[in-house]
């Protein structure tokens, strides 16, 4: 309501309250070495404050301003580094702010592979013929479509000895090829050259030859809901992120079929459900019930199921490989075989988690339930870039 007053009253009812809060914070900082009168001083001064606030009087206020500022003067004298020190303090408490966010609300998490597409997309490289565009057009396609241009030249040309990996910053990966004397670095991970470049060792160059052209998508940027899970448990058809600590099966070091210490993937069965995959279907048979499929548990069901809009449908994975019990062994490996099935028990206090990429998803088909204490929370929405996959996940 103070936008109706008159413009001295605003004036001074803003100046009057920022004097009584620092008046406060100053007399907060600094009253374990005041002395009781100086102190008590303060106190009274402080105590006229929010009458004369709420009876908005002018006259009055700009008096007790001046013993304020007379008072504060010599109590609290100006120093070089006040500026220095608030700005210190605002720094401090917005960082404590996002990193509370971060650990108890919402986290961001960036997707590191193509498991989850086509519902998530992870950081891909796709070769191209095409030179990279302008510099305005390469701001714009980063900017809105999460896309990078990638082109590497080698000089001298020759051989490819070795490839090494390395990190600039813990997001940007890239992988140095060597080419007897000449070192061409290529801003990618060192699998996605060797998959998706088809570069190795071995391969021989002539000087000015491309030994890279492609553009990379970057993986989509999601928010992680840390709350619900404290308070219900997942349920079937969400996608939810967990950390791969403890899990058997899983390469705590280098869990390179994933690129992350955590998996995003989407929660397909409960503790004691029977999981059965038969291409491109997936069936749950809860504890007392007989088997159905989850058409109606998420959209992206009934997309695997039907094979639409680039869902694969489910797949099988080699019986040697497989967490559960391949249904006939004497077929030959076919990971769409529609007259072949597998069964998974989802054990006690776990849930079932495979990716909507099933034919290239690391998951729990080959190392069984993830555990309950490794859930870090349900992937919320996608907040870059700004494709049609922004927004909810679904």
């Amino acid at each position: 309501m103070n936008w109706f007053l008159p413009r001295k009253t605003q004036k001074v009812l803003s100046e009057s309250e920022l004097i009584f809060a620092s008046l406060k914070r100053n007399r907060v900082y600094s009253q374990d070495i005041l002395s009781e009168t100086n102190l008590a001083a303060l106190l009274a001064l402080e105590e006229r404050y929010p009458a004369l606030l709420k009876a908005r009087d002018v006259d009055g206020l700009e008096k007790l301003n001046k013993e304020a500022m007379k008072l504060g003067n010599r109590h609290f004298p100006a120093s070089q580094w006040d500026g220095w020190r608030e700005n210190v303090e605002v720094f401090v408490v917005a960082a404590i702010m996002a990193l509370s966010i971060r650990t108890y609300f919402l986290q961001p998490f960036k997707i590191p592979t193509g498991s989850m597409e086509p519902t998530l997309y992870g950081i891909e490289p796709t070769p191209t013929d095409a030179l990279p565009p302008n510099l305005l057009v390469q701001a714009y396609a980063f900017l809105i479509e999460g896309k990078t241009y990638g082109r590497t030249v080698t000089e001298h040309g020759g051989t490819i000895d070795s490839m090494t990996s390395g990190t600039l910053t813990i997001w940007l990966e890239y992988t140095d090829l060597h080419l007897g004397d000449e070192t061409d670095r290529i801003w990618i991970r060192q699998s996605d050259v060797r998959e998706k470049l088809h570069l190795s060792e071995g391969m021989t160059f002539k000087p000015g030859d491309v030994l890279a052209n492609f553009v990379t998508q970057t993986g989509d940027e999601v928010l992680v809901d840390k709350v619900t899970y404290n308070f219900r448990s997942p349920r079937r058809g969400e996608v939810i992120i967990f950390t791969t600590s403890g899990i058997q099966g899983i390469n705590q070091d280098q869990p390179e079929q994933e690129g992350s210490q955590d998996f995003i993937k989407r929660c397909t069965g409960l503790a004691g459900d029977l999981i059965t995959v038969k291409p491109p279907l997936l069936y749950v048979q809860t504890q007392g019930a007989s088997a159905n499929n989850l058409e109606s548990d998420a959209p992206a069901f009934e997309k695997e199921f039907t094979q639409t809009e680039a869902y694969p449908g489910y797949s099988l994975v080699s019986y040697k490989q497989s967490s559960g019990e391949t249904q006939n062994l004497n077929l030959p490996y076919d990971p769409f075989d529609k007259n072949n099935s597998q069964t998974y028990y989802v054990p006690p206090d776990c849930y079932w988690a495979m990716g909507d990429n099933s034919p290239h998803s690391f998951d729990s088909r080959y190392w069984g339930g993830v555990p309950r204490q490794n859930l870090v929370g349900r992937g919320y929405f996608v907040f870059w870039p700004f494709t049609s996959r922004w927004g909810w996940i679904r």
